[in-house]
């Protein structure tokens, strides 16, 4: 891995240790209830970052890797839905697990040229692949405080 691409990796990877560890403790009714004050329920914030993972993702490799039917359930503006209607936890634990493989696996064999080139589908917002990493990572930390934050609101214990 070159050092720009094992850059994004170690952010990534860390990104994704954040996760887990303030899903910590979530159980059952947990991951549904929405705390006042806060626009989305933990589940949302998970499929979220599972979602965007994939968005980014295809970016960087120009092919279509979303599950079907979280657009709706995940997009950035998606109002809270009822709970039936979300994913199962796993579900939302093994997709955000397996874009994180293919982001792996895409930052194994990218070069400096690759991480500088536009992205593979063209966006209005990102310049280069780099870019749209960059931000997947900043991105990933902002839902990561609101993870930290719902948990907390619940009344679970602090975990740092």
């Amino acid at each position: 891995m070159n050092p720009t691409a094992k850059a994004f990796w170690m952010g990534l990877e860390r990104s994704n240790a954040f996760i887990q560890t303030f899903s910590t403790g979530l159980d059952g009714v947990d991951w549904l209830q929405q705390p006042a004050g806060l626009p989305n329920p933990a589940i949302w914030v998970l499929g979220h970052l599972a979602h965007t993972r994939a968005k980014f993702l295809e970016m960087l490799i120009g092919r279509k890797l979303c599950e079907d039917g979280w657009d709706d359930l995940f997009n950035m503006g998606a109002e809270p839905r009822d709970p039936s209607e979300y994913p199962r936890v796993e579900a939302c634990r093994a997709a955000l697990g397996a874009r994180l493989a293919d982001l792996k696996a895409y930052l194994e064999t990218a070069t400096e040229e690759d991480l500088l080139g536009p992205p593979s589908i063209p966006s209005e917002h990102f310049g280069s692949k780099a870019s749209v990493l960059a931000f997947l990572t900043h991105h990933e930390a902002h839902h990561t405080g609101a993870l930290s934050m719902i948990r907390r609101l619940l009344g679970k214990e602090r975990l740092f």
